[in-house]
């Protein structure tokens, strides 16, 4: 009875793909430029004017990484203040890219240890600081090691660079203001995108008239970004299309990073990072939360215990 099935079944599937795609009018950006398939990657070790940086923690990079790539750590672009993973400022970043050997005219390829949320954070703030050469792989590590390349323990020498960061582009950074903005007055043309689990919005509400969608949506079950077509079908069938204005945050925005990623990726402009994400909002007693009966209530300092 399940082979009788199995045709209809890949049919039904393949009409309903065809249906939503269809159906969407969406002008789409330039895609499939920065997200690298990890068989790609070797075209890019030791090939001039390219820097390869290994977001593992040192011990792990110890034990190995891929040839010729530096160690660089995800303090280097962050700050506690005004919360927890917040952005770093310009010089901090600058100075930390410029020692790992990368100059403004460098192709930055990036992996981690394989989540992507360092490696998406990295490729975001390079963006927001005006460095548009970068490359993420996909799947990180664990995809590298897939497919085939091999690791080495040697640590390659580094000649340090000047790197220059331009201002913040605010075109990819949304404030808390911006936020509280789009509460208090909504627009029908904005979503606030929540990329943190239905269990956490369950425990602590969410910023009122935000969608939930789990950041590992954006994902394969080998820890792989979706691919460009199953993507823009994934937010089309929510509803979010390239004329929408989309902030995506999570708890401290580290996962709402490879969110905005593969969005960018798909052809979505119209996108912004709310860096102090939850945290941030949570802390304010004066914001609104959501919870999940629907109601939206000031936050008490209780629930910030």
């Amino acid at each position: 009875m399940k082979k009788r099935f199995a045709l209809p079944f890949v049919v039904l599937l393949t009409l309903g793909l065809l249906a939503a795609t269809g159906c969407d009018r969406s002008n789409y950006a330039a895609s499939d430029q920065v997200i690298l398939e990890a068989k790609d990657l070797p075209q890019y070790i030791g090939k001039e004017g390219v820097v390869i940086l290994d977001m593992q923690k040192p011990e792990a990079y110890a034990q190995g990484h891929v040839a010729g790539a530096v160690n660089y750590a995800v303090s280097s672009i962050l700050v506690s203040l005004p919360v927890p993973n917040s952005l770093a400022p310009g010089r901090k970043v600058a100075t930390s890219l410029g020692n790992a050997g990368v100059g403004n005219d460098s192709l930055v390829v990036i992996y981690d240890e394989g989540k992507s949320l360092n490696a998406a954070r990295l490729w975001w703030t390079l963006l927001v600081y005006g460095h548009d050469k970068v490359k993420v792989v996909s799947g990180g590590l664990p995809a590298i090691k897939a497919a085939g390349i091999a690791m080495t323990p040697d640590v390659p020498q580094v000649t340090p660079k000047e790197f220059t960061t331009t201002d913040k582009r605010g075109l990819y950074l949304a404030t808390m203001r911006d936020v509280r903005k789009q509460v208090d007055d909504p627009d029908p043309k904005t979503i606030l995108l929540d990329t943190r689990t239905d269990k956490e919005y369950r425990e602590e509400g969410k910023i009122p008239g935000s969608m939930m969608m789990d950041h590992m949506r954006n994902f394969y079950k080998d820890g792989t970004f979706l691919d460009t077509r199953a993507t823009r079908i994934n937010y089309i069938e929510r509803g979010i299309r390239t004329d929408n204005n989309v902030i995506v945050y999570c708890k401290t925005s580290m996962r709402a990073a490879p969110v905005f990623l593969r969005l960018w990726d798909a052809g979505y402009r119209n996108v912004k990072l709310y860096d102090g994400a939850w945290t941030e909002w949570s802390q304010n007693s004066a914001n609104p939360i959501e919870r999940p009966d629907g109601a939206a209530v000031p936050i008490s300092p209780r629930d910030n215990s």
